[in-house]
């Protein structure tokens, strides 16, 4: 899942691909109905991650993948609108007890991957003005991820997070990421939860009104 891990990936096997009906995404790597089920977690994705202010506006090729790097369960390719995804039961496997995520079961975790790595993917294609967003491209796509899930589900990954726990914008940094991304991600849920609006915040971010990442030279 981690947006970090793109950079140790090398390039992927093509294989046949099926496209997502009224999309300029593809999926393959998988049986047909994996593949087939990918494109309906794009079809129900896609306009909670517009609204937002994270359309899917451009060509996209998911891949499901048998191996990632150590630590990665899905990861998008920066500027070549291309993600690789575990397989549902690979990524069962690889799932770390204790983790945030750990109490979500398998099929809406698997779902919730898909949406991180396509609001990497909507993201990318939108502009940087600091620069460097790595940090600010996983507050996106964590809260999308949490987001997507159905309230029973977020309510397992909300009950290892403090929710009362005011966070401040300083608080959520690449440094964080690195070191600790389920920290991250716990806190980039209970901030945006702190807006008054949600989404509304989370289009401001996307446009690149607020960063959390720092400017470049």
């Amino acid at each position: 899942m981690r947006f970090l891990c793109v950079l140790l990936l090398g390039t992927s096997v093509a294989r046949a691909e099926l496209l997502c009906p009224g999309t300029e995404i593809t999926v393959s790597g998988a049986d047909p109905a994996t593949e087939a089920r990918v494109c309906a977690i794009v079809e129900d994705a896609a306009p909670g991650l517009a609204a937002c202010g994270l359309p899917l506006e451009t060509p996209l090729s998911l891949t499901l993948v048998d191996d990632l790097p150590q630590g990665c369960l899905g990861l998008y390719h920066c500027g070549e609108g291309r993600i690789e995804i575990l397989s549902p039961d690979l990524l069962t496997q690889r799932r770390l007890p204790g983790s945030l995520f750990a109490a979500v079961p398998g099929a809406p975790y698997f779902d919730s991957i898909v949406v991180h790595e396509l609001a990497h993917a909507a993201h990318d294609a939108l502009p940087c003005p600091s620069g460097v967003c790595l940090a600010t491209s996983e507050y996106l796509a964590y809260n999308m991820q949490i987001m997507s899930l159905a309230p029973e589900d977020r309510a397992h990954v909300e009950a290892v997070i403090d929710m009362g726990e005011r966070v401040s914008h300083d608080e959520i940094s690449a440094m964080v990421l690195f070191f600790s991304p389920d920290t991250f991600a716990s806190r980039a849920w209970a901030h945006l939860n702190q807006r008054d609006d949600p989404c509304a915040y989370l289009r401001h971010v996307a446009k690149g009104d607020f960063t959390f990442d720092r400017a470049g030279p």
